[in-house]
């Protein structure tokens, strides 16, 4: 890859980046060893990559050693940053604490020389049942720094299904939160200690009688003369647990080597070389931190390029976002596209109470609709194009697709380009590649550096699911289709089929191609039972007031018939202004079917 030089910008227009991306695919091994040397390993890997999809076999840098805290802080606080700021934790007072790169470092050491004093090893697990907090951050980085693997636990969880997801990792400490952090609020850490007899938990700052608190937990540690520990490339670095399945704990275990990575690098891309000027010095993290793409966007891709994290220990406000654009140096966020509705909602027709805006903003969870879009130019960044999309899942670790906050490389509403060094394809049902604008399964040839594997006893499983489809290749389940330029658009998933007049449809795909509709703000799928059988019913909010019910109801199956095929016309059309959701703004299909099916109404 003579011709590539990967600390200059990424280009700016299509087809310099097209061929950019085909260079990389061409010299794939070149490209991801280039990209690993830009970190500090312990002991240099021997081959870049083994696979074989069959097996299945995956492993990147094969026989190198590296520590993922030393290059998110040692190897940063040596390129000079030890007083930049690494961590900012917004409370609820208003008060800003901040930690820099030195200062976060001594809490990482002090903790995990308590780790070490209570006699957790390299290869051992902790569980960290925690909120979007300092203490996360600190305690991974500890357990990092000692080869300790470290599983994310969502603090939506009951108490049961927490000491369940520590059982079945082996975990020999749980650090938890104060109660408030969780939605099942009583008594939620002695609960859940109550599940795990003997195990220790830490709290991470309220005491509870029995429990230490991380700060007595370190009280007699040392942490002079602690050595980091030297873990393998394919050493797990975290794992995610999904779903749980006949008693087995389905998931994703992530390497220390090919994360770190990938992680580096995607951020890096994503944040800083596809901007000429205005590069962020901080990140706004409000994803949770069980998730993937936190651990890639809210922790070590930030971390390892030197780039602050701001977390928030509240429900996000407009105030809020006043507060880090006036106090902290040009933030950038990273967010889900609800919080961009939360925050019109709250706005009105009213702008930001500062000039600053978000140099960018990156969402990934769904599809950033064009709207939204739209409606942040002006008000949260400067310009369209610095709302970037992420497609990122958890099988995937980091984004997969992309877009970059430039003019050219950005599209409202689309997905964006394959990453650097991955190779994204659009197949048909019969392994048949799709052409352009045509909806077909998206899966990816070969693997990536930040692919996990399966967790224990799940191996077939993962096998099954995801990589015996298409051989040689890996499934997503999601419907994509590419346009003429190259940009990636999603189409809906593809594991939530409607059978219709003989053809299997997935109502994301159905729903995906109404969100694209201008008179469509959204819209649900259920099926229902007709006189020949399954129907699809969609239920539609629409942008504005509807004049003429029967003609938008004519333009919308016409839609669907242009985008999909007259097979996927809704045998009802229900128009409302508001679709039945729980508070965590999931949708009641339930209701939906019932109103359907006439046994209730949607008042």
């Amino acid at each position: 890859m003579e011709s590539t030089d990967l600390d200059q910008k990424l280009p700016t227009r299509i087809d310099a980046f097209r061929q950019l991306h085909r260079h990389t695919l061409d010299h794939r091994e070149q490209f991801w060893a280039t990209q690993a040397k830009r970190l500090h390993w312990q002991t240099a890997f021997s081959c870049v990559l083994k696979e074989d999809f069959s097996k299945p076999l995956v492993s990147w840098f094969c026989d190198g050693q590296i520590n993922a805290a030393q290059n998110a802080l040692h190897r940063i606080i040596e390129k000079g940053k030890g007083e930049t700021p690494a961590l900012v934790f917004y409370q609820k007072s208003g008060h800003a604490g901040t930690l820099t790169f030195n200062e976060l470092k001594d809490k990482v050491l002090m903790l995990a020389a308590a780790f070490h004093r209570t006699g957790l090893v390299p290869g051992d697990c902790i569980a960290l049942n925690l909120p979007n907090c300092p203490e996360f951050i600190i305690s991974a980085l500890a357990a990092a720094y000692l080869g300790i693997t470290y599983l994310p636990i969502g603090c939506h969880l009951p108490p049961s299904i927490v000491a369940d997801d520590v059982i079945a990792s082996g975990a020999k400490l749980v650090i938890m939160a104060n109660s408030n952090a969780y939605e099942e609020k009583k008594d939620h850490a002695l609960k859940v200690r109550a599940l795990l007899d003997d195990l220790t938990i830490l709290i991470s700052d309220e005491k509870f009688e029995g429990v230490q608190t991380i700060e007595e937990y370190m009280t007699q540690a040392d942490p002079s003369g602690l050595e980091p520990a030297c873990p393998r490339a394919d050493h797990p670095l975290f794992a995610i647990y999904e779903n749980r399945l006949a008693d087995k704990h389905v998931g994703s275990v992530f390497p220390t080597g090919g994360f770190l990575v990938q992680a580096h690098a995607s951020f890096d891309d994503i944040f800083n070389k596809a901007l000429v000027q205005d590069k962020p010095k901080m990140i706004v993290n409000t994803l949770d931190m069980c998730k993937a793409p936190t651990q890639a966007y809210g922790l070590w891709g930030p971390l390892t390029n030197g780039t602050g994290i701001i977390l928030i220990n509240e429900d996000i406000r407009v105030n809020t976002i006043e507060k880090i654009l006036n106090e902290q140096p040009n933030p950038a966020l990273l967010c889900r596209p609800n919080l961009i509705s939360e925050l019109r909602g709250q706005l009105g027709q009213e702008q930001l109470n500062t000039a600053k805006r978000f140099p960018v903003i990156a969402c990934c969870g769904n599809a950033l609709p064009p709207r939204l879009v739209k409606y942040a130019d002006g008000i949260l960044v400067n310009g369209p194009e610095r709302m970037v999309n992420l497609w990122v899942q958890n099988k995937s670790g980091t984004a997969l697709l992309n877009s970059y906050p430039t003019p050219e490389l950005n599209r409202p509403g689309a997905l964006g380009f394959g990453a650097l060094g991955v190779e994204p394809l659009i197949m048909s049902d019969f392994g048949e590649p799709c052409k352009t604008n045509i909806s077909g399964n998206l899966i990816f040839a070969r693997s990536w550096p930040a692919m996990p594997t399966a967790t224990k006893g799940t191996t077939e499983h993962f096998k099954k699911t995801y990589l015996s489809k298409f051989p040689g290749c890996f499934f997503t389940y999601d419907g994509v289709r590419s346009d003429k330029d190259g940009f990636f658009w999603f189409m809906g998933r593809l594991d939530d089929s409607i059978k219709v007049k003989g053809q299997s449809l997935g109502a994301s795909l159905i729903e995906g191609v109404l969100s694209s509709h201008p008179l469509v703000d959204e819209a649900a799928i259920i099926s229902g039972q007709g006189n020949s059988g399954e129907e699809i019913v969609v239920f539609m909010v629409p942008h504005k007031t509807i004049q003429d019910e029967q003609k938008c109801i004519n333009q919308i199956k016409d839609y669907i018939t242009d985008k999909i095929g007259r097979f996927a016309v809704p045998e009802k059309i229900i128009i409302t202004d508001k679709l039945p959701k729980t508070p965590t703004g999931k949708l009641f299909r339930s209701v939906l079917r019932r109103v359907a099916a006439g046994e209730a109404t949607l008042d």
